[in-house]
């Protein structure tokens, strides 16, 4: 335990409110593939989707304005106040391994840059559960950034690296392999490597991120707050005295497939 924050969700509940307003959101060509391969409802009704480890409902909020109704789900009931409303989306404090959902309820499951903290046999056991057949589960998220300025990304590279190393948790590992290894409770399909997320941030826009981040939550209890030195460090480099906005790029990545042991649709584009 360091500093009473042993579980992730003590880490981003810590600042839900900096997590709402700077965390990433995910490419929409994603989100208009992933309704694509939804099972089609009768009636009016519209499909019913599990976001599970939602965070402040990023990816609850892209499925939501695409007309699905979403059951969101997260452990931090502090990240859940924090969370963005939307009618559509309904907001539960619930672990992934015990969402309260019914049996074979949702039509889909996405978990946004979270799976890493709860993967294993009794999530798959629950998502098996909750999941009508051929359900599409989709484990998104996204690569270490990259920095378009030679100086900058020189910098944020080493912090990431080397500064944070001993601070990030191990699951950090699950991230940088794209969720590689762990065992994927359906049958897959070839996930798209093209897409990236693009933000122009300044400098002030890219320390409230980085200030979310779990290894930079760990140092924080640990000792002195690692952004302090960073701040400096990257304003002496940084165009325009850290107003300019430079540009920052993150690979998209993640593991995607059919709930059970349904056949695979076909081969849907991006």
């Amino acid at each position: 335990m360091m500093g009473g924050m042993d579980r992730p969700c003590d880490w981003f509940g810590a600042v839900a409110g900096e997590y709402a307003r700077h965390r990433l959101t995910y490419p929409p060509e994603f989100f208009a593939a992933f309704l694509k391969r939804l099972p089609a409802t009768t009636g009016p009704e519209s499909p019913l989707v599990w976001d599970c480890g939602c965070g402040n409902g990023q990816a609850a909020l892209a499925l939501a304005e695409r007309g699905v109704e979403v059951i969101a789900t997260d452990a931090s009931a502090d990240q859940l106040a924090a969370a963005f409303p939307h009618p559509r989306i309904h907001y539960r404090c619930a672990e992934a391994a015990a969402s309260g959902l019914a049996n074979a309820s949702v039509d889909g499951v996405v978990v946004a840059a979270a799976v890493h903290w709860f993967a294993g046999p009794a999530f798959n056991r629950e998502v098996r559960r909750v999941c009508r057949p051929g359900s599409p589960m989709a484990w998104i998220g996204y690569l270490p950034m990259q920095a378009l300025d030679p100086a900058v990304d020189a910098v944020l590279q080493r912090f990431h690296d080397e500064d944070l190393a001993p601070w990030w948790p191990p699951e950090r590992r699950l991230v940088e392999a794209a969720y590689a290894g762990l065992d994927f409770p359906g049958r897959e399909w070839p996930f798209p490597d093209h897409l990236q997320i693009e933000r122009h941030w300044t400098l002030a826009e890219l320390l409230g991120h980085l200030g979310t981040w779990s290894a930079v939550q760990r140092a924080r209890s640990g000792g002195p707050d690692p952004l302090l030195p960073l701040s400096r460090e990257l304003a002496a480099c940084w165009p325009g005295e850290g107003e300019a906005r430079v540009t920052l790029r993150w690979p998209f990545m993640g593991r995607w497939g059919a709930v059970g042991d349904a056949v695979a649709p076909g081969a849907m584009g991006i």
